[in-house]
């Protein structure tokens, strides 16, 4: 019987160090995954104006408000209304910088409304990109917003002169200049707003 025990030991020591052996195996520490940092948006390399034209577009049906702000310039931002903008909201575009308009749309994407987005007619054709600024005069936008509480549209379109520029090496939008209120491409007859009475409603609440 005694004789029995020193083979007993010698099979639960081994047991043991081979568990010990399989342990290290399975709880290695492993490194930890990185963080992603992909966008849920496909957005274009901002290496042209026309890339940050469509990166709001893209934004703007996404309502991703982060693709909205990382295209407009960091260092430098303006907007100028039209005259309707201007009298409908009196003083609420007096210095609108980049703070405020990152303000609006995310106050604009928050209120939970959709957006489809045509943020230049089909026959536009932009000019190339010179130097470190670039304007496109009369680019005609056009979008139509959705509220969720009633499944009622507004539709926004007018014309605007709009700036880029360079800063570090990407491009961005610097100034936004609505001109006026387009014609309804489905009533010719009705004159649309433009997106500055969109951002005067969002400022004013």
């Amino acid at each position: 019987m005694n004789a029995r025990i020193p083979f007993c030991a010698s099979a639960v020591a081994v047991g043991l160090a081979a568990l010990a052996l399989c342990a290290g195996c399975i709880f290695d520490p492993r490194d930890p995954e990185p963080p992603s940092t992909a966008s849920p948006v496909p957005y274009l390399p901002q290496t042209s104006s026309a890339n940050v034209w469509a990166n709001l577009e893209r934004s703007l049906e996404a309502g991703h408000a982060p693709g909205w702000e990382n295209n407009v310039n960091p260092d430098v931002f303006i907007y100028l209304p039209d005259s309707e903008a201007e009298t409908l909201f009196p003083g609420a575009f007096a210095g609108w910088d980049r703070a405020r308009e990152v303000a609006f749309i995310n106050n604009f994407y928050n209120s939970g409304v959709t957006i489809e987005a045509q943020m230049k007619d089909d026959g536009f054709t932009p000019p190339p990109d010179t130097g470190s600024e670039t304007v496109w005069e009369g680019v005609i936008y056009d979008i139509i917003v959705t509220n969720p509480a009633d499944n009622s549209t507004t539709r926004y379109r007018a014309s605007a002169i709009i700036t880029f520029s360079v800063a570090g090496n990407f491009w961005y939008i610097s100034g936004w200049r609505d001109q006026q209120g387009e014609s309804n491409p489905d009533n010719p007859g009705q004159l649309l707003s433009s997106m500055g009475v969109l951002r005067g409603t969002f400022a004013s609440k």
